[in-house]
């Protein structure tokens, strides 16, 4: 119920923001910091009661139009619990930092309302209702491109549009697919979550019906991390979006396509096959060593993340199909937990860099790294936090991005043998253009043309350091999360 309450009053502060004009930002940023501050004491106290059969606490229903199965059903797994933390942190980051005197009252607004999408996502347990929220998210994060991106922006917004609506037709095929047949079935119309995904029920769909089911739900979710091919919305979309539209994609958006693999698929996990792992797989390197590579030509430091974001992502897709094709229980246990662990780094991260490098362009009016050239000497903390994101996004021992990579390069070897190769060669790759990117606009000699730089003022450092707070803390004391996580695949596997 608790749970319920907040996201009541999330959606009733997105619609009375419009109320407020001059204050509106001053509204947003106290709003998301207190649904933080409620989110982060719902997880601490519901975790600390443990999670029963399939991974849930408990589950809700409120019947609206129960005759053809529609109802308003809510439940929070231990993998919704910690990824509501990260889109509670993720839109908190976004609104703090988009200063009024850079955008119009209307985009906190919109980051409101996407805040009411990724929660309605993580929360629900009925199919309908979660692909309206799925559509919610889209709307703002459009408007925010298409209103205050950069350049190229209209085409840019409606590609991101066209490529993301796409996937949602897919999955709302595939959702129509399940609820159509298990009426054909049982005579029942339901769109639980609960009753349509099951292995039991799923494995009984004719094939070419399961077949394409599966497609559309991976479909969905894979346009959503992005994965490789279906990615190609990924480097414009980030690059012209403004920096607190960017964050939302980095944390929000992969987010999504993350929670829909490990929330919605893996307990239906014996009717994927040993093929559509396996493709999962090679789809998860390929998409590490193309996003790496790709990311190491990148002349443009927002661009260059953009790909970054994305390689990050590819060990989730991976960790996700190895982990189902272990004959060990406990190398499974460990890439899929490294997987999911893998969102959370991921999206605190990002939002890091990105909020890093936002602050970085408004003090030097550059983004690139020939534009850019030794602004330590005038901004070192600024600097200095930067580092500190690309090293947490290489994945360094006692940050955050260490614990997923590490747990899903441990346990994927014994699924994906001397391919594991290909997955080191890519981290040596991402290690090299991010320590490249530091040094050729961190260090050396300054560029002059620059003029003075002012370094971070204190209500910017404390944004910077509350996140490098949360990504050391999970990088040295990961089982605050790990633990939610495990226990998820305790009641589901």
């Amino acid at each position: 119920m608790f749970i319920l309450i907040i996201f009541i009053l999330m959606i009733l502060a997105s619609i009375g923001s419009f109320a407020f004009n001059q204050k509106r930002r001053t509204f947003v940023v106290a709003s998301t910091g207190i649904f933080l501050i409620l989110t982060i004491a719902y997880s601490i106290l519901r975790f600390s009661s443990g999670y029963s059969s399939g991974g849930f606490m408990s589950v809700e229903n409120y019947g609206i139009a129960t005759s053809i199965g529609i109802s308003f059903s809510i439940g929070v797994s231990g993998l919704a619990d910690a990824l509501l933390i990260l889109s509670a942190s993720v839109i908190f980051i976004s609104a703090f930092i988009g200063e009024s005197h850079d955008y119009t009252p209307t985009i906190y607004s919109y980051i409101l309302l996407a805040e009411v999408g990724l929660f309605g996502i993580l929360i629900s347990r009925d199919f309908l209702f979660f692909y309206i929220f799925w559509e919610v998210v889209l709307i703002p994060v459009y408007f925010m491109v298409a209103q205050y991106g950069g350049r190229n922006k209209d085409h840019v917004s409606l590609k991101f549009f066209v490529y993301t609506h796409i996937g949602s037709v897919f999955l709302l095929l595939s959702i129509f697919t399940v609820y159509a047949y298990h009426y054909t079935s049982t005579g029942v119309f339901t769109f639980q979550i609960s009753a349509l995904m099951q292995s039991k029920y799923i494995e009984q769909i004719p094939t070419y019906l399961r077949d394409f089911a599966i497609f559309g739900f991976l479909f969905a979710f894979l346009v959503k991390m992005p994965s490789f091919p279906v990615h190609s919305w990924l480097p414009d979309t980030y690059e012209t979006s403004p920096y607190p539209g960017t964050v939302i994609l980095a944390g929000g958006l992969s987010l999504m396509g993350g929670f829909g693999l490990f929330g919605i698929l893996l307990p239906v996990y014996s009717a994927l096959g040993t093929l559509t792992l396996q493709i999962l797989v090679a789809l998860g390197i390929i998409s590490l060593l193309y996003f790496s590579f790709t990311a190491l030509i990148q002349k443009n430091l927002k661009r260059m993340m953009a790909f970054a974001s994305a390689g990050a992502m590819g060990f989730v897709t991976l960790s996700f199909g190895a982990g189902l094709l272990e004959g060990s229980a406990y190398d499974a246990n460990l890439e899929l937990a490294g997987g999911m662990f893998q969102i959370v780094a991921h999206g605190l991260i990002m939002a890091m860099v990105f909020t890093a490098l936002y602050f970085i362009k408004k003090s030097t009016g550059k983004e690139t790294t020939y534009g850019l050239g030794g602004i330590y000497r005038e901004a070192p903390m600024l600097s200095t936090f930067l580092l500190a994101g690309l090293l947490a996004s290489l994945g360094l021992p006692g940050l955050a991005g260490f614990i997923g990579e590490f747990s899903i390069l441990v346990g994927s070897f014994s699924a994906i043998g001397w391919l594991i190769i290909l997955v080191i060669l890519a981290m040596i790759v991402t290690a090299s253009y991010h320590i490249w990117a530091a040094q050729k606009s961190l260090y050396g000699p300054y560029n002059e043309n620059l003029g003075k730089i002012s370094d971070i003022p204190a209500h910017r450092f404390a944004i910077l350091l509350g996140t490098f707070a949360g990504i050391f803390i999970l990088g040295v004391v990961p089982n605050l999360i790990y633990g939610i996580l495990v226990s998820y695949l305790g009641g589901i596997i």
